[in-house]
């Protein structure tokens, strides 16, 4: 009867444990694909402000992600912009100190299928005026033009994305789209898809050795005259 409950037990937490793991990388193959790549549609963005503003705060431990998962790189593009745009990458508290006073949309949630950006709307004081972005000097990457793309390696710390008009003029438009590329994630979502898959398989058979186990009772007693 032990015999039988542990390997019933034990089967049921392969099982599980297996199916989760497999669940895992194959939804990571899903997301990523073979090129390790998530890459969102292509959409219509804009604001009547100054600035489209994304905040990425508290990035940590991307050494030891990296060591892993390889080093992760975004990457973001604006095409079909009414006129030359700007697209930076800059730590945060240089970036909130430039746009300071001045009204822009900041991100606050954002679909990847389809690409849609909701923003909550930051007033400024309505007098400050914007300088060019292009002449300030604390931008990570950046890049200018009527097609503008970044691509920044993520590094820990907090940092703002930018889409500004090249001349700092409000009412910025064009069609934005981002990837984000972990080189080893596809590698490690098929590792524990197929390693998943064998961990749940073994599952199954014990718990198939152990439903026809049969059970052993135990003698009856003796009776004495």
């Amino acid at each position: 009867m032990a015999k039988r409950v542990i390997l019933i037990v034990i089967g049921v937490i392969l099982f599980v444990l297996g199916a989760l793991g497999a669940a895992g990388g194959g939804a990571l193959i899903a997301i990523f694909g073979s090129d390790s790549t998530l890459t969102s549609d292509g959409d219509r963005v804009s604001t009547p402000t100054s600035a489209l503003v994304a905040a990425m705060d508290d990035i940590q431990d991307t050494n030891g992600f990296a060591a892993a998962a390889g080093d992760p790189t975004l990457r973001v593009s604006v095409t079909g912009a009414d006129q030359p745009v700007f697209v930076g990458i800059g730590p945060a508290d240089a970036v909130d100190q430039y746009l300071a006073g001045v009204p822009f949309d900041k991100v606050t949630n954002f679909d990847v299928e389809p690409f849609k950006l909701q923003t909550a709307r930051q007033n400024g004081n309505g007098t400050a005026q914007l300088a060019p972005p292009q002449e300030q000097t604390f931008w990570t990457v950046r890049s200018t033009g009527a097609s503008a793309s970044v691509n920044w390696k993520i590094t820990d710390g907090s940092y703002r994305l930018v889409l500004i008009n090249a001349d700092a003029s409000p009412s910025v438009t064009g069609d934005g789209s981002f990837s984000l590329r972990v080189p080893n994630l596809f590698a490690i979502g098929l590792t524990l898809l197929i390693a998943g898959g064998v961990v749940a398989l073994i599952g199954i058979a014990l718990l198939v050795v152990g439903a026809r186990t049969p059970t052993t009772r135990a003698p009856a007693p003796a009776v004495h005259a």
